[in-house]
């Protein structure tokens, strides 16, 4: 749990995602609240085995934000970063690449939606890129290609194939090569907004759960055969839910989601008066099954901040009850 005299201190991004970094064994966080009161543009760091927040740059401030030459949004003294942007859960991280993809834009900064702190320049942007961060050297850069973005969905690493998976209620998409080019592949998604998805490497398989309409439906996609479907699930689900955290446990394979167990008379939004239940999915036998031994004592709300750690083993969950500091929780199966 965060103290105030910690080097660096924060408050979760509900709108923000999250990836792991296998190669330095730690947790990446990246996204922002936006809505113009909120500029965190800086990726989070949160190394495992030393247990300490680090920053990658101050959050720069919005009097840098501006268009570039090219017509695309950049922050920063140097005009080097993306700006703030709700992400959900397109962060994705490349390993052969060592690259962090952020397939995102700061649709919620859109001039009259919800502020016009950037009523200026919004209508000169000419491109919202597809934005990588080369987690060697710390620097950003946005792709050339056509972005597509997955706001307010999810992307998966494929570590199979080696690409980026990303889910859509108009379709599926991969994103594939260097520089990476997406490429639609799917016509339709079975879900909409507000899911969450993971990379089942047990069953080559992306997993994907949750939907804006509240749902308890799986729904599988596998790149190898092209199938495609909403599995029947008989049995015991989870209860319907929407924006949840989602990791895959390669050493159980099994795919973890965390689902709020929503109390009658209680307002969705009292996340201290509800609980959160840890289910797990087992795609080869269809079935769910419920970790008893695993309920927080707080509903955990949007949250795209959950990751499998494999060097120790662990689900890592960056969450907190209301008005309680950021804290990182584990969990080992």
């Amino acid at each position: 749990e965060q103290k105030p005299s910690d080097p660096v201190t924060f408050r979760r991004q509900k709108h923000g995602g999250s990836a792991f970094d296998s190669r330095r064994g730690r947790l990446v966080l990246f996204g922002s609240d936006t809505h113009g009161e909120d500029w965190t543009n800086s990726p989070l760091f949160f190394n495992v085995a030393a247990r300490e927040w680090t920053r990658l740059y101050p959050n720069d401030d919005p009097t840098t934000y501006r268009v570039n030459d090219d017509g695309i949004p950049v922050a920063g003294t140097s005009g080097n970063h993306p700006w703030a942007m709700h992400t959900f859960g397109a962060v994705t991280y490349h390993p052969v690449h060592d690259e962090l993809i952020v397939s995102s834009f700061p649709q919620h900064l859109e001039l009259g939606r919800f502020t016009d702190a950037l009523a200026g320049m919004w209508l000169h942007i000419r491109c919202h890129p597809t934005w990588t961060l080369n987690l060697t050297t710390g620097k950003w850069t946005p792709l050339p290609g056509k972005p597509i973005h997955f706001f307010p969905y999810a992307a998966a690493f494929d570590s199979d194939r080696e690409v980026v998976i990303g889910y859509r209620a108009n379709g599926i998409y991969e994103l594939a090569g260097r520089p990476g080019t997406w490429k639609k592949i799917e016509g339709k998604g079975l879900l909409g907004y507000h899911n969450n998805t993971v990379y089942d490497s047990r069953h080559r398989a992306l997993v994907v759960f949750g939907s804006v309409e509240d749902s308890n439906d799986i729904v599988v996609y596998v790149p190898a055969t092209g199938q495609h479907r909403k599995m029947p699930t008989p049995g015991e689900r989870p209860p319907k839910d929407q924006h949840t955290p989602m990791a895959f446990h390669p050493g159980i394979g099994k795919t973890v989601v965390l689902v709020d167990r929503k109390r009658e008379g209680v307002h969705p939004r009292n996340l201290s008066k509800e609980q959160t239940e840890t289910w797990l999915y087992d795609l080869g036998n269809d079935a769910w099954t419920k970790v008893e031994s695993a309920t927080l004592p707080f509903g955990c709300g949007m949250n795209y901040n959950m990751e499998y750690d494999p060097g120790h083993g662990l689900v890592l969950l960056v969450a907190n009850a209301p008005d309680a500091p950021t804290a990182v929780w584990a969990l080992r199966l």
